[in-house]
């Protein structure tokens, strides 16, 4: 089995979860990719840092430094630079916060130095409205780095892939509707009247 047919029994095992949630782009979802129970998780991190750098290279392509908006992307970019320093070429890492520090050296992009001119990757968990994703790319640019490619995990096909697919060289691990397909292990589900039920049991008891 390839690095991504087990990233992705992975993902739907420990973060595809079935219920009524809303997204941080307010959109109504009858299910919710919990990415970071996978990419924190050991076996996950390493088989997303193998499948990512798998698709720089069918993207024949090589930057001089990965990186995307904390914390979506903070696994992810961490798993690449492991996989690549085990695999002996090397890949830099960086992170962007949502706004520069207010101390020391007010940085908005951590783990680069001089970014003027570097080629650089962009990566994100989940691609809804893209709205994270270029947000990363807006920082990354403002310091002077050529953004030769942007990646999600997961595409979710909501029309922000195809607004960054008209600007830049896109790509996808996984489509969520490949995640959603008939499965094994089955796809968990979240109740979310019986969660709360739940917890307001456990506080009548104490």
């Amino acid at each position: 089995m390839s690095h991504r047919d087990e990233l992705a029994n992975l993902l739907r095992s420990k973060s595809l979860v079935r219920g009524e949630f809303t997204l941080s782009s307010g959109k109504k979802s009858n299910y919710y990719l919990d990415c970071k129970l996978t990419t924190l998780d050991p076996e996950g991190a390493l088989l997303s840092g193998y499948c990512i750098l798998e698709l720089l290279d069918e993207m024949n392509i090589w930057p001089d430094a990965i990186g995307g908006l904390s914390m979506g992307a903070d696994p992810l970019v961490t798993a690449a630079g492991v996989v690549s320093a085990m695999e002996k070429r090397p890949l830099a890492g960086f992170l962007v916060r949502k706004k520069a520090k207010e101390h020391g050296r007010q940085k908005q992009i951590e783990g680069m130095e001089e970014p003027r001119g570097k080629k650089v990757v962009i990566v994100d968990e989940v691609c809804t409205t893209g709205g994270s994703t270029a947000e990363a790319i807006d920082a990354a640019e403002r310091e002077g780095c050529l953004v030769i490619a942007v990646i999600s995990l997961v595409d979710r096909e909501e029309g922000g892939s195809a607004r960054l697919r008209a600007k830049y060289n896109y790509r996808s691990i996984f489509t969520a509707r490949e995640l959603l397909a008939p499965s094994v292990p089955p796809v968990r589900q979240y109740n979310l009247s019986a969660q709360r039920s739940s917890r307001s049991a456990r506080r009548g008891r104490r």
